[in-house]
C-alpha cells in the first residue's frame, strides 16, 4: 500500500513540475498563433526579429507565413518557425512590447 502512495506522489510531482508548465506553454503558443497577424514583429526559431507580411492558410498542409528580415528581404516560413511574438501592429491587443 506504501509503494503506491509512493508512486501516486511521484506521478503528480512529475505532472506539475514537469509536463504542465510544458502543456501550457503550448496553449499560449497556439493562443499567439492563431492572433498573429499581417504587421506584426515576431523573433524567429533561428533569433531573427521579423515582420509577418503575408499569412496563407491552405486546406491541406501548415499554415504558410512570409516573413520580411529586412528591407527587399522575404523568406517563408510555417508557424513553427516563430519563438514569440515581440511586437503587436494592431491597437486592439494590450500586450505590446517596445522595440
Amino acid at each position: 500500500m506504501q509503494e503506491i502512495l509512493i508512486l501516486v506522489a511521484v506521478m503528480a510531482a512529475f505532472y506539475f513540475i514537469l509536463l504542465r508548465p510544458v502543456i501550457n506553454q503550448q496553449k499560449q503558443q497556439r493562443r499567439d498563433i492563431s492572433s498573429l497577424r499581417v504587421g506584426d514583429e515576431v523573433l524567429t526559431a533561428g533569433g531573427f526579429y521579423a515582420v509577418v507580411t503575408d499569412i496563407n492558410t491552405f486546406e491541406r498542409g501548415p499554415m504558410e507565413i512570409v516573413f520580411e528580415l529586412g528591407p527587399g528581404l522575404k523568406v517563408r516560413g510555417t508557424t513553427n518557425a516563430i519563438a514569440s511574438i515581440v511586437h503587436r501592429s494592431h491597437p486592439d491587443d494590450t500586450e505590446t512590447f517596445p522595440r
